[in-house]
Parts: structure tokens; C-alpha cells; sequence
């Protein structure tokens, strides 16, 4: 029994890196109020349940540490690429949220993200974490952990991937992050970029009107007004766009 353990190691940590390496990227396992012990615990279990469907007819345990180093440092490297374009589309709940203040005037007003650490406005704060419960909501968390199981047949341990396509998607995917970001603050930005243009013409035919000291405030209050009115559209297009993420993530994976 014991040798078996010993013979199974190898393998087995090269899995448990990938896995690792994979939560602590991913948007739904790298959030700094989970415990590292937590996540580590995470990691062996998924990776124990994961050991089973990884191809260990074709393995063979490095005949050296050097061979054996840069097997962990290509496993790191997927785990990393799976982990990174799933938080990609959180990103684009940050940016949606950040040009959504920079129209309300709340740009200045940030706190602690509890979710991701860092600073972001109380906007990105609340689409950050609606997103995040609606990823919950439609089992999102399973989508990096079938993702990182199918990495193990588009890229098997034996075998190196070729990071030049894989780059391409992951840019792909960031670009889509900024188109994701807009379609989501577009219709508050149009609404108040036209109470804007009203208030200059207004300033322009009666300058008398101190119209500064009005447009402020106004912005803020039609700002909110206009955001609890479209909540539920927001949160019908942010669940597309996670489901799209999940069609983008499956690709990438079994891209590389």
C-alpha cells in the first residue's frame, strides 16, 4: 500500500499544482476572505477527485528534478490561463461599475473590496457582487472545475500546449471585457450624458442660473433613480453575459 502511494506521488502533485494553481486565479476561489487553508484543502480534494479521469497509462515520472520542475511550471501555467479568463468577466463588472460612478460623480467615493481586495466604488462593488451571486446562482463554480477536468484532454500532463493560440484567445477575451463593460453602463451613460447636454443649453440661454450647483446633485439623484429602474435588466444581462462566459471558457480550455 505504501509503495502505491509513493508510486502514485509524482502524478499526483503535478494534478494538485494544475488544480491549485487554477482556484487561486479563478473568481470564485481567490477571494481574499477565504483562508488559505481552505483553499489548499480545495485544491487537494479537487484534485483527488480529478486523479481518476487523468491519463496515467502514457505518464512517466521525470528521470530528472529539472525535467520534473518544468512539468510544474506548465501545469502552473494552464491552471493560471483557466483561472484568469474566468475572472475576466469580473473585470468587466469592475469597469461597467467604474464608468457608471465616473457619470454619477461617485468616481472619488471608494472602499476595501472585501471580495477581491483593492479599492473600487461602491457601483463596481454592488454589479461586482450581484455578479458574483448570480455566478453561484447558475452553478458557475462547476464550470472551472469541468474546465480544468477537460484541460486534462486538450493538454495532457505528457504533453506541452501551445501558448501563441491560447494568448490569442485570452486577448480575445480581454477585449470582450470592454465591449461586456459598456453594453452593461451604456444605458445610464447615454441617459445622463443628455441630462448634461439639457443643463449646458439651459446654462447657455440663462447664464444667470447657477446650473453648476444644480447638474451635480441631479446627476446623482437621476443616476440612482435610472439604476433601480433598469435592475432588473442589469441583472438579465449580466446572467447572459456569465452564461457567455461559459461557452468562452469551455473554448479557450479546448483550445490550447
Amino acid at each position: 500500500m505504501l509503495i502505491d502511494l509513493i508510486n502514485i506521488l509524482p502524478l499526483f502533485t503535478i494534478v494538485l499544482f494544475r488544480t491549485a494553481s487554477m482556484l487561486f486565479f479563478s473568481p470564485i476561489y481567490n477571494q481574499i476572505s477565504m483562508p488559505v487553508m481552505v483553499k489548499i484543502g480545495l485544491a487537494v480534494v479537487i484534485s483527488i477527485v480529478i486523479y481518476p479521469t487523468v491519463d496515467r497509462a502514457s505518464f512517466m515520472t521525470p528521470d530528472s528534478l529539472i525535467a520534473f520542475i518544468l512539468i510544474i511550471f506548465k501545469e502552473v501555467a494552464i491552471g493560471f490561463v483557466i483561472g484568469y479568463g474566468a475572472t475576466l468577466m469580473f473585470g468587466a463588472f469592475v469597469v461597467a461599475g467604474d464608468l457608471i460612478s465616473g457619470e454619477i460623480g461617485l468616481q472619488m467615493a471608494e472602499m476595501s473590496d472585501p471580495l477581491f481586495g483593492g479599492q473600487v466604488n461602491q457601483i463596481s462593488q454592488l454589479i461586482q457582487m450581484l455578479g458574483f451571486l448570480l455566478l453561484l446562482a447558475i452553478n458557475g463554480h462547476h464550470w472551472v472545475i469541468n474546465a480544468l477536468a477537460l484541460s486534462y484532454k486538450s493538454v495532457p500532463i505528457t504533453e506541452f500546449f501551445w501558448s501563441g493560440a491560447t494568448m490569442s484567445k485570452v486577448l480575445i477575451l480581454f477585449q470582450g471585457l470592454f465591449v461586456s463593460a459598456i453594453k452593461l453602463a451604456a444605458p445610464l451613460m447615454i441617459i445622463l450624458s443628455l441630462i448634461v447636454v439639457v443643463t449646458g443649453i439651459i446654462s447657455r440661454a440663462t447664464p444667470e442660473i447657477g446650473i453648476l450647483m444644480v447638474v451635480f446633485p441631479l446627476k446623482i439623484l437621476v443616476g440612482f433613480l435610472i439604476l433601480a429602474v433598469t435592475f432588473p435588466f442589469l441583472v438579465r444581462t449580466m446572467e447572459h453575459l456569465l452564461n457567455a462566459l461559459r461557452k468562452d471558457l469551455f473554448s479557450l480550455v479546448g483550445g490550447m
